[in-house]
């Protein structure tokens, strides 16, 4: 399997891994969520001494291994989903994955053809679906939602952009897109739907909380439609000695500027939905240093 051979790769460069400069931050896709908003990160917080590179990748299993064993990346966003994955693949590895701090939830989106009879997850059963790169944090989702729901379909490896060609180009049936929303490729997308999300298992599934992508958020879409969102946090190696003034910095930086992150122009909107606090609700292990990072950059604000 080609994540097994990756994650050997990794664990070969382990031994060698340093800090180097810039700071590399695994995000995802450009067409995703994550990007734009590490771009943001590297615009408040790169130094000239300290700068901060983003790091396209192919979504949070890419980005524990990149992590793991790529000197040129210290820090990568990983959904919650991802991290119990690859605790049930390799806990020795994942126990030295910690969390830096809370990210925006990231949401789960269908996407099919405008006028494709597709309504619902079970209609899904037997089609061909797109489920993002493989390693992505959409690929993740994906096979939980197949193994909690049991349901099957024939699966296509595709990025966000190309499956949602392949949906369009009538090549695939439907395309699963699990990103914060709004995802600016379907905004700006034509005749597409989104088709609701709803099981008794995913209900009682305890990584993922119903969500609802509100009428009006993607102009090709009609109404309000039900769906699931799943935590999303910035992860770094479980250093112990080194680089705690390093992780502090960064942590600090982004805790320091969530205000102008949230209101200023030309930022993320889905940063109105982080919470630097909430590192005390994620169920993951925290970094000692980011905790402490957070706790005085946000001492005397009202949560």
């Amino acid at each position: 399997m080609k994540l097994n051979r990756t994650l050997i790769a990794a664990t070969a460069l382990l031994a060698h891994s340093v800090w180097a400069a810039p700071v590399g931050i695994a995000s995802g896709q450009p067409t995703g969520t994550n990007h734009p908003m590490v771009e943001d990160i590297r615009k408040v917080c790169s130094t000239p001494t300290s700068p901060i590179h983003n790091v396209v990748s192919d979504g949070s299993l890419d980005n524990i291994f990149k992590i793991y064993g790529d000197k040129s990346t210290q820090y990568g966003i990983i959904q919650a989903d991802a991290l119990a994955y690859m605790k049930g693949q390799d806990p020795k590895m994942m126990d030295r994955i910690q969390m830096v701090f809370p990210f925006f939830s990231t949401e789960m989106h269908i996407v099919a053809k405008d006028g494709s009879p597709i309504t619902s997850l079970a209609q899904l059963a037997g089609k061909r679906v797109v489920e993002g790169p493989e390693g992505s944090g959409t690929w993740v989702t994906v096979q939980v939602i197949k193994k909690l729901a049991n349901i099957t379909w024939t699966p296509i490896l595709a990025s966000q952009k190309d499956g949602l060609d392949m949906v369009l180009n009538g090549q695939a049936d439907a395309e699963f897109i699990v990103a914060g929303a709004p995802v600016s490729l379907l905004q700006k997308a034509a005749g597409i739907k989104l088709v609701p999300l709803s099981h008794p298992s995913l209900d009682n599934f305890g990584l993922y909380t119903k969500a609802y992508l509100p009428s009006g958020m993607y102009p090709a879409v009609k109404g309000t439609v039900q769906t699931y969102k799943v935590d999303n946090v910035l992860a770094t190696y479980a250093f112990k000695n080194q680089y705690q003034a390093e992780i502090s910095e960064l942590v600090s930086c982004i805790a320091r500027n969530i205000g102008k992150l949230q209101t200023a122009d030309g930022f993320h909107p889905k940063w109105k939905d982080v919470d630097p606090t909430d590192i005390n609700r994620i169920q993951w292990q925290s970094h000692p240093a980011a905790v402490a990072a957070i706790k005085k950059a946000t001492q005397g604000r009202a949560k």
